[in-house]
């Protein structure tokens, strides 16, 4: 028998078609096995794990005063000096990714900066950075809260958005520059309207490089599959996020940052070690927050990781895995946790926080009309809070728990509020609870006990 060019191209299509279908149907099966056999550890709620001797902790607290005023209270009680050397370089985190009560107050975020410039004798200098997970259409990170204006947490007379900082210290000729980093990826959701829909603020996803390759002396982000952090969730399907960072370069001083590895010179077409000290200090917002209950120190290094390694990320490198977002999704959001401790252990984390709750958001109560489609916690008037408060550590769980119990459980318990049983810091079933227990477990350290903390 003859086989003519056509009966095999058809006979190639036809076994093509056979074979996504199959492959469809494969995944399809999958995906219901692990439905039928999800481990019910998965969605359970993380033991509580005793604290050893000596975890108590002290946090700082101010309020009442303007942001700066409070900034400086709870500096003056820390002593700056203690945290911040002469040389150092220092590298502030902001939240941008969102605006209003969804960013870092701007007031406070300036403060923070000129005391460490007052800082007797200092010849280091500051870089402020975030990852905002959108990008311009000139490629530039320094999106969203940057460039959009904002009706509150700003504070500052004549200013509209974070993007002010960087003009006020280009015009000083400060030692301060700013980073906005951007993911390795591009990503499957960026045509998605993120609250912007002509994206005058910046496009979800990153610019298509992928990871720094081995020896690459370039800026970008390290992915570890070595390091991937897994947690099974039934019998054919294991949840991973591999282990990711940022490197980037200090516009002012052409400084090479690497969390993991310190700070570097780029001399010849190589990198040397610099000898420098790198201090981080971390500003976050504290907000309600549909996966984890809180928004706050420990989950505030979602805006470093790299959120295109992983699910909805385009990088065939990472078929299979999901982004740290997305780890436990569906039935257990919280578990974003635990690549988020890994982080924090295996990279590095913040040698200070302030969580500078100059606004708090808060799901408004159930009689209230929201439309979750269209309104966002963090961005509207009637869920925005005004709690003028700043609480500062070098234990990010500390923090966190005193914010929960003093701070959101009560605001949420006194409006009313749809998310209360979420912020709930005493109920150990509460999403917020089982974050914070399984950030705890997984970072092996952290206070998570209120008897245990005290504000001084």
């Amino acid at each position: 028998m003859r086989v003519t060019r056509r009966k095999l191209l058809v006979g190639g299509a036809a076994t093509g078609v056979i074979g996504a279908g199959a492959f469809a149907m494969r995944g399809r099966i999958k995906r219901a096995i692990g439905k039928l056999t999800r481990d019910k550890d998965f969605a359970a709620t993380p033991p509580s794990i005793p604290h050893a001797p000596g975890e108590a902790r002290t946090v700082y607290t101010a309020s009442g005063k303007p942001p700066a005023g409070n900034v400086d209270t709870v500096l003056d009680k820390i002593d700056l000096a203690t945290i911040v050397g002469q040389d150092d370089v220092v590298i502030v985190k902001v939240s941008a990714q969102w605006w209003n009560q969804g960013m870092t107050n701007v007031a406070a975020a300036r403060r923070v900066i000129e005391r460490i410039l007052a800082r007797p004798n200092f010849r280091g200098e500051v870089v402020v950075f975030e990852n905002t997970h959108f990008r311009l259409r000139d490629g530039s990170g320094l999106s969203r809260a940057f460039t959009r204006p904002s009706e509150r947490n700003v504070d500052v007379a004549g200013w509209a958005s974070l993007g002010d900082l960087v003009a006020h210290y280009r015009a000083q000729n400060a030692p301060v520059s700013f980073v906005g980093l951007v993911d390795a990826a591009a990503n499957e959701l960026a045509g998605d309207h993120w609250h912007d829909p002509a994206h005058d603020h910046g496009v979800y996803g990153g610019d298509g490089r992928g990871p720094i390759a081995a020896g690459d002396l370039r800026d970008g982000y390290h992915w570890d599959f070595a390091r991937t952090f897994a947690k099974k969730r039934s019998w054919v399907e294991t949840a991973r996020t591999p282990l990711t960072w940022p490197v980037f370069t200090s516009p002012r001083s052409g400084l090479q940052i690497d969390l993991a590895g310190g700070i570097s010179e780029l001399k010849g077409g190589s990198r040397a070690k610099s000898g420098r000290k790198l201090t981080w200090i971390s500003l976050v917002t504290v907000n309600q927050h549909a996966s984890t209950g809180m928004t706050a120190c420990c989950k505030s290094a979602m805006g470093i990781v790299d959120m295109s390694a992983g699910q909805f990320g385009t990088d065939p490198r990472t078929a299979g895995y999901r982004s740290v977002h997305y780890f436990g999704n569906p039935d257990a959001t919280w578990r974003m946790a635990g690549p988020l401790a890994q982080f924090a252990t295996e990279v590095r984390r913040p040698d200070l926080y302030l969580a500078i709750a100059e606004w708090i958001a808060v799901l408004p109560p159930t009689t209230t009309p929201w439309d979750p489609e269209a309104q966002d916690v963090r961005l509207e008037e009637q869920s925005a809070h005004r709690a003028n408060t700043i609480v500062a550590g070098v234990d990010g769980v500390a923090v966190d728990t005193w914010c929960a119990k003093e701070l959101v459980s009560p605001l949420a318990e006194r409006i009313g509020s749809r998310a209360k049983d979420e912020v709930d810091i005493a109920n150990p079933d509460s999403k917020l609870s089982r974050f914070l227990r399984y950030y705890r477990e997984v970072a092996r350290t952290g206070t998570l006990d209120p008897a245990l903390i005290t504000a001084a």
